[in-house]
């Protein structure tokens, strides 16, 4: 798993998610919809990523793979000096299979960049410790969740993914890395041929990272543990007409009871996401959605002696800005062959800011992204 991990965490880069740390949705198809999957199956992916329920959907083996180029636009300000991250292209990959075993049992398999946060804004001023050359963080994560489902009955299915994550960090002083796993439990239920009902909860992801910075300034490189939240999902997906399928989901992320991100004073986060489908003709179909979730980091205003408390206001305001709220996205998904599908989205976070003050001094970031994503689909 390390070798692929490398792989695709190189691919990844220094990247930014918007849902906190982690990403709206995993494919084209979902990220097209506002990031929605709990209720409604989209790619094989994404539903693995979203739902391992949703995988009794289908009826035949599907191969899902694609990418998607992440362009954050982000700005660090201290006391009114400004630069622009360095971190402007990264590219995001993520593959997974849907087999089905038989009328009652599938499997699934899938690998995808799901999270990270960072900036680059070395050889400037904007630096939360004097001696470093200008502020740079690094994190990101990948997981490989083996997965199945079981259809109960024609109308209720449950699903589990294992997921085993690798996770990388850098604050400067080096890339340390390590290995996590959690798990992933769905389920979905068929209220009538037009309507389902789905729901998810995922297990925390605890990452130990060695020697990465020197927190307290006693000249010695200090450990530091990152701890991916629990996240609990439901929504309603529904089917008014037979070319068009809506979903409206919300998650809660309890980010103040997870280790690292508990110490940088997230906030708890509500997301709620829209997204639907029109299939205009057999081959085209039109998609669009939106998703909201209010930022975990917020700003403060204090005074202090301790400058290990000031060092981690600057990081978490200038290092860590995972402050995107607004995200509106389209796509378009157009059928090659009956069993090939080609599918393209847009996604754009509108800006957002957020500021602290400690002894007087003004830290600020603003941030906004764009991302492409592209997907192909084939059923065999």
């Amino acid at each position: 798993m390390r070798k692929l991990a490398l792989v695709l965490l190189n691919a990844v880069g220094l990247s930014f998610a918007t849902n906190g740390d982690l990403l709206i949705g995993v494919g084209a198809v979902s990220r097209s919809m506002g990031g929605v999957g709990i209720s409604l199956p989209t790619d094989a992916d994404s539903t693995i990523f979203s739902n391992p329920a949703l995988m009794s959907e289908y009826q035949k083996a599907t191969l899902s793979f694609g990418g998607t180029l992440f362009m954050p636009h982000t700005k660090g300000c201290i006391n009114g000096s400004c630069s622009t991250s360095d971190a402007k292209y990264f590219a995001i990959p993520s593959i997974g299979i849907v087999y089905p075993l038989n009328q009652r049992w599938v499997l699934g398999i899938s690998a995808y960049g799901v999270s990270g946060m960072g900036v680059d804004y070395r050889n400037t001023d904007i630096k939360c410790n004097p001696n470093s050359p200008g502020c740079y963080t690094n994190f990101q994560s990948m997981e490989l969740p083996p997965s199945v489902a079981y259809r109960v009955n024609g109308k209720l299915s449950v699903g589990f993914g294992l997921d085993l994550a690798y996770g990388a960090l850098d604050l400067g002083a080096g890339l340390s890395s390590d290995y996590a796993a959690g798990a992933q439990i769905g389920v979905y239920y068929k209220i009538n041929p037009s309507v389902g009902w789905g729901a998810i909860v995922k297990t925390p992801l605890r990452f130990n990272f060695a020697r990465v910075a020197d927190f307290n300034g006693d000249g010695t490189l200090d450990d530091m543990t990152l701890e991916q939240p629990w996240v609990f999902g439901t929504g309603i997906g529904v089917k008014p007409l037979q070319n068009l399928k809506v979903a409206l989901e919300v998650m809660y992320i309890p980010w103040s009871d997870a280790k690292g991100y508990k110490d940088f004073g997230w906030k708890d986060q509500w997301v709620f996401k829209v997204g639907g489908e029109y299939r205009l003709t057999q081959k085209l179909s039109l998609r669009a959605g939106y998703n909201y979730g209010k930022s975990p980091v917020r700003g403060e205003s204090f005074n202090t002696t301790n400058p290990a408390v000031v060092g981690a206001e600057c990081m978490k305001i200038i290092g860590f800005p995972a402050i995107a709220e607004h995200h509106l996205s389209l796509g378009v998904g157009y059928r090659l062959s009956p069993k090939v599908r080609l599918d393209f989205s847009y996604m754009h976070a509108f800006e957002n800011s957020v500021q602290s003050v400690v002894n007087g001094n003004v830290y600020k970031s603003k941030l906004s992204e764009d991302s492409l994503s592209m997907g192909i689909t084939w059923s065999f």
